[in-house]
């Protein structure tokens, strides 16, 4: 592993430690299993995530036009459901699959994104070892902050911050109101803004190395698409299409 990856490194190590911890307290409510793809959808990732991905799995992994798609029978099963229920006679399209909601105090659940492309035909995760950070939180109660925002967009500091709960609807089934406070306890749940505001701080350390300037420069000169260009350029992320597809 080169020089440049090694606080990821140490990173992930510390993430699936806590993960494991918190694995084996709520074990009794989980639900998930290799195969539920639930949660699998094309995110984007920050530079680091990206680059690790790439080198880990190295000749694994093949560029494809973005408007090339995979054969019939290499296409993943939330592949094959999201272009089933794309077309209607009536209007071309049906109206939005809701899915699985991951959180039970969301009211509205946004429209699904596309599938993961490290799915393989079975629904499991072809890059296991080397997902990014918000694929090895999935399912895992996790607390975020409830931010606010002024009306020149700034963010409002707040002397006691609220937080909000998510978990995956498919976990914690049949969990009383009443228990919710025993079971949530401060050490039993993730505290995902420390976690990301720690891959922030590595993945700018990254971005300054020799690795990551390499990277960063194939990237803004289209090496993994048009689409992974732009996206780095406005947001500082690169979808994790854009990687490739795994050879299975």
């Amino acid at each position: 592993m080169p020089a440049s990856l090694l606080p990821y490194r140490k990173f992930i190590q510390e993430i699936d430690s806590l993960c494991e911890r918190l694995v084996s307290i709520h074990r009794s409510y989980l639900s998930c299993r290799k195969g539920c793809y639930a949660c699998c959808t094309d995110i984007s990732v920050l530079a680091v995530e990206a680059f690790a991905i790439r080198r880990s799995v190295g000749d694994s992994l093949k560029g494809i036009p973005e408007e090339e798609e995979a054969s019939e029978e290499a296409k993943s099963p939330m592949e094959k459901k999201t272009q089933a229920r794309e077309k209607s006679p009536a209007e071309g399209r049906t109206p939005a699959d809701k899915g699985t909601p991951l959180d039970k105090n969301n009211q509205e659940q946004d429209p699904p994104s596309s599938p993961c492309v490290f799915l393989d035909k079975e629904g499991a995760c072809t890059i296991y070892p080397y997902r990014p950070l918000i694929c090895r939180t999935h399912g895992l109660p996790i607390l975020y902050p409830i931010l606010e925002y002024d009306e020149a967009g700034r963010q409002r500091k707040s002397e006691e911050p609220q937080w909000q709960l998510f978990y995956c609807d498919l976990n914690f089934q049949g969990l009383k109101d009443e228990d919710m406070e025993r079971v949530f306890q401060p050490e039993s749940v993730l505290h995902m803004e420390e976690w990301n505001q720690q891959l922030v701080l590595i993945n700018e350390v990254f971005r300054g190395s020799a690795d990551g300037v390499s990277f960063l420069k194939a990237v803004y000169q289209g090496e993994l698409g048009e689409k992974a260009r732009k996206e780095l350029f406005h947001t500082g992320r690169i979808p994790l299409s854009s990687l490739g597809w795994a050879i299975l």
